[in-house]
């Protein structure tokens, strides 16, 4: 293979790789909405879900107010 097939077999590798995870990350971000919803609903708060993650309670917020951006945008577009 020349150089330049190499280079467009490392080029397709790299995009299937970036689809794969980003399906991967697009699950992991669900399941952190869905599991952070399950312990606000059992009286836990974002400041406590923050400090788990080691994150801002303001990021905790961002990402749980995610799915509700998403559709005011759909519904303005």
């Amino acid at each position: 293979m020349d150089v330049e097939g190499r280079a467009l077999a490392e080029l397709l590798a790299a995009h299937a790789d970036m689809e794969r995870l980003t399906a991967e990350i697009s699950v992991a971000r669900r399941r952190r909405r869905d599991a952070a919803r399950r312990l606000i609903g059992l009286g836990r708060g974002t400041s406590w879900i923050a400090r788990q993650l080691g994150v801002t309670p303001q990021a905790v917020d961002g990402f749980l107010k995610y799915q509700e951006r998403q559709e005011k945008k759909r519904g303005s577009g």
